[in-house]
């Protein structure tokens, strides 16, 4: 699988989490960078629970090479998430794509609304 730029036409927010030290545990999270990134819808999935509608969409995000994103390095499902068009998409895996030509991010992104 090859990084093509000329499929890289959208802008996506990678955020970053920083744990807080106020002694309750809660999660910030700030933006680490703006980049551009090709999206391939993998999935959509729609379940019912207990009187609400949940519908579950797998994306997958290739971009660039970026050092602070390195899977073998950073634990990127833990620690990154990606936001679109103000819709949160939490990383499930991080993979390299060929020689740190880039990185492919499997992403699900989760809306719940009332039946």
């Amino acid at each position: 699988m090859r990084i093509s730029s000329g499929k890289m036409d959208r802008s996506v927010t990678i955020q970053s989490v920083a744990e807080a030290s106020s002694g309750y545990p809660t999660e910030t999270w700030s933006t680490l960078a703006v980049e551009w990134m090709e999206k391939e819808t993998a999935s959509g999935a729609e379940r019912f629970a207990t009187s609400q509608v949940a519908a579950q969409l797998q994306t997958v995000w290739r971009m660039n090479w970026r050092e602070d994103m390195d899977p073998d390095s950073v634990d990127v499902p833990k620690s990154r998430r990606l936001v679109f068009m103000g819709r949160v998409f939490d990383i499930t895996s991080a993979e390299e794509v060929g020689r740190r030509q880039g990185i492919a991010l499997t992403t699900v992104a989760a809306s719940r609304t009332d039946a």
